[in-house]
């Protein structure tokens, strides 16, 4: 039975002032956690509403995210690798 761990993470904007930070715990099933993360990118997708945006009149900022969203999974596809590619921006 594999024991419960913690990834915390944080995301910083050029100025390194913070945007976002968080915890994922679960019982993963490799060492990188990689798993738990997806796992928690699929929960929170499943919590967002295009609807929220469009109410505020925020409906590009949807789609930027989309767009972001979309051609990360695509980077991610192409390397086995990606955490240490240094032609990432």
């Amino acid at each position: 039975m594999n024991p419960i761990e913690t990834f915390r993470f944080n995301m910083e904007n050029d100025n390194k002032e913070l945007i976002v930070s968080g915890a994922i715990q679960g019982k993963p099933e490799i060492l990188s956690l990689d798993d738990l993360k997806f796992k928690a990118i699929i929960a929170l997708l499943h919590s967002i509403d295009k609807q929220n945006f469009i109410e505020v009149d925020k409906e590009q900022l949807f789609s930027d995210y989309m767009t972001e969203i979309e051609e990360t999974i695509g980077e991610m596809k192409k390397y086995d690798q990606f955490q240490c590619r240094s032609d990432l921006t």
